[in-house]
């Protein structure tokens, strides 16, 4: 946890992560909110917006491909972490951007039956899973290699 000797919320730590959160936690709930209008039916217009996702997916690999190869990363480990990326960004784009449209075409759906409340906890919560794992990543890999995971 962001906390200090005493026990106390580290001030910067909680400025810089804020903000990450609550934007995963925003783009999360939309790409939730996505599914839930797919999965209704009501996600009309879909095929014609989906070349514009596959776009945004290719986009976000080419520019990880290129961030990869420039870093630490190369040869396969940089083509797996441009592939995840651009898969992650397709879906992320795409859901994301369907939730919107879902929301604002069928805002009684969303609001009326407390969907929206729900979905935001469930972003808050895989936001806050998320940025523990970031934070504590050697320790989730020694416990996923020593499991077998």
């Amino acid at each position: 946890m962001a906390t200090s000797a005493n026990g106390y919320f580290e001030r910067d730590v909680l400025v810089q992560a804020g903000p990450l959160i609550c934007a995963t936690t925003l783009a999360l709930t939309a790409a939730f909110l996505g599914i839930v209008g797919i999965a209704s039916g009501n996600a009309g217009g879909l095929v014609g917006r989906l070349p514009i996702y596959v776009l945004a997916g290719s986009v976000g690999f080419v520019a990880a491909l290129l961030a990869a190869e420039h870093s630490q990363y190369y040869g396969r480990e940089a083509l797996v972490t441009a592939a995840v990326v651009g898969v992650v960004g397709f879906v992320m784009i795409g859901l994301g951007t369907e939730g919107v449209v879902y929301g604002l075409t069928n805002p009684d759906a969303v609001v009326a039956s407390h969907l929206s409340a729900y979905l935001l906890s469930a972003a808050m919560i895989a936001s806050g899973l998320g940025y523990w794992t970031v934070r504590n990543w050697r320790d989730v890999s020694s416990v996923m290699n020593k499991s077998g995971l």
